[in-house]
């Protein structure tokens, strides 16, 4: 199994179980230096078979490197900017330069049932896993061969699409403030818990707008000088703030509920048509701004105002629903601040959680495994004089990933050259789209504890009795009893 220590791999150590549906296994015979003349053992793009327990080469191909090398005066080695052929008895994969494993031919162009079942005889009610299995790594193929056009796609996309995010903000904004202005004069005129509710949403959307817009902008206009790596994370820290707002109105709305729930039933009128006519307008506002930011929802300040849009529309909709309900039928009087009670819940088991989750960016949370794979992949291939990929780190830092890569390359390599390698390997993994920044350190052995390399991050603790011993140490009076008890039973003896 892997070995991973928080967010460090240690990549030599990785196994097919940990790189699971495309993994990159290299032999023993790859550990070796590759300065020598004799080129390595190939590298095997291996997949695992999801109707077996066993891993097997993708596309049932057992498949060998030829690797053009050429070897110059001064014994290094360098790859060739020819081809290799990956051979399998009469069946030969032409490797291009950008896909040096041949990992186009291991993806799987039919996913249907019928050609599933086909390969598959024996998994007729594993269907739907088996196709999930080659869609996800169809997916991670393209994700590995496509990292070297994240940064140009990434910035012909913020040129595309930079407008319409704006528009998302403001937008939502400038729809918020009105809408308030709606609901509050609903709520006022009816009375109702629910439709307060509603407003005292609307409020709080209102200042959270204000509050992503400043951020925003924040995050968009850096200052070098006292931020050298900008202010990306402002927008993380705004949402966090947004949440934070808006739990603050929920527990309120909880605290007024329960009180009108404990005076009893009241004398309301009945609604009058321009109030539910403004709820209604809100609900429909609302429902046409989800739907545009839901087409943005991959950027951060899209996708939260996405979230807060959802919300208000089933807030909207349930509060307009308890309020008729609750003042045209007397006996279920209770239903309004019920019905209160449980929007201020939603609201603030939604933000609670969308809170933490971006907290936890703070922190620095490791990314997932499909992205650690993809750095050692990138790194990898970057250059034939990286040896080897000694550890792969990536967290959170905000939205986006710091990035920390060891690579080894040979002790005989000149100062100027292991440079530039890092330098460009570094530049190509800050192109990544998840890449804030990157940090490439160059080593020449890979056999040390990598613990050694920074300062500890926890203080050493003395190792703590069991928990049984810790109890009866605070426990005396029960231990002396148990003690005279052991000598009594002697003195009978």
């Amino acid at each position: 199994m892997s070995k991973i220590c928080g967010p460090t791999v240690r990549f030599e150590e990785w196994e097919t179980e940990d790189l699971i549906p495309v993994v990159f296994q290299f032999r023993t015979d790859n550990q070796t230096d590759l300065s020598q003349s004799t080129p390595p053992q190939a590298t095997e793009a291996i997949s695992r078979d999801p109707s077996s327990e066993t891993a097997v080469p993708a596309s049932n191909l057992a498949m060998t490197e030829s690797q053009a090398r050429t070897v110059t005066q001064d014994n290094s080695i360098t790859s060739s900017e020819a081809q290799r052929n990956l051979s399998n008895d009469d069946n030969t994969i032409t490797a291009a330069s950008n896909d040096p494993y041949a990992l186009e031919h291991s993806k799987r162009a039919d996913v249907t049932r019928r050609s599933i079942l086909i390969d598959h005889p024996q998994g007729k009610k594993k269907v739907r896993k088996i196709k999930k299995y080659y869609n996800r790594q169809n997916a991670l193929i393209d994700s590995y061969l496509g990292s070297a056009d994240e940064e140009a796609l990434e910035h012909e996309d913020a040129l595309k699409n930079g407008g319409k995010i704006k528009f998302a903000i403001y937008g939502s904004s400038t729809v918020n403030f009105f809408l308030f202005i709606i609901q509050l004069y609903a709520a006022v005129s009816t009375g109702s818990l629910s439709l307060f509710g509603t407003a005292a949403d609307a409020f709080m959307d209102l200042v959270s707008s204000i509050v992503m817009v400043v951020t925003s902008r924040l995050a968009a206009k850096p200052n070098v000088k006292k931020f050298p790596v900008g202010r990306k994370r402002v927008e993380t820290v705004g949402i966090i703030l947004f949440c934070a707002l808006m739990t603050t109105v929920s527990v309120e709305l909880i605290i007024e509920s329960g009180r009108s729930l404990g005076s009893g039933p009241r004398n309301d009128d009945a609604l009058d048509l321009i109030p539910l006519l403004f709820v209604g307008i809100a609900i429909f506002s609302k429902g046409c701004m989800f739907i545009y930011c839901f087409l943005l929802r991959r950027y951060p300040a899209a996708h939260i105002f996405m979230q807060d849009h959802r919300n208000d529309i089933v807030v909207n909709v349930f509060g307009l629903i308890m309020s008729i309900v609750g003042t045209h039928f007397k006996k279920v009087w209770f239903l309004d601040p019920v019905g209160a009670i449980c929007i201020a819940i939603l609201i603030l088991s939604s933000w609670a959680s969308t809170a933490f989750e971006h907290m936890w960016y703070l922190v620095g949370k490791t990314a997932p495994q499909d992205f650690l794979n993809k750095l050692v992949y990138v790194s990898v291939t970057h250059d034939p004089k990286i040896l080897k990929i000694d550890t792969a780190r990536a967290y959170h830092a905000g939205d986006k990933y710091y990035v920390e890569v060891d690579v080894i390359m040979g002790q005989d390599e000149k100062l100027k050259t292991t440079h530039d390698v890092a330098e460009k390997l570094q530049r190509k993994l800050e192109g990544l789209a998840d890449v804030e920044r990157a940090f490439v350190h160059v080593d020449y052995d890979g056999d040390h504890n990598i613990a050694e390399e920074h300062k500890p991050l926890y203080s050493p603790q003395e190792e703590k009795a069991p928990f049984l011993e810790r109890i009866k140490e605070k426990m005396p009076f029960r231990t002396r009893t148990n003690e005279a008890s052991e000598g009594s039973s002697h003195q009978g003896v």
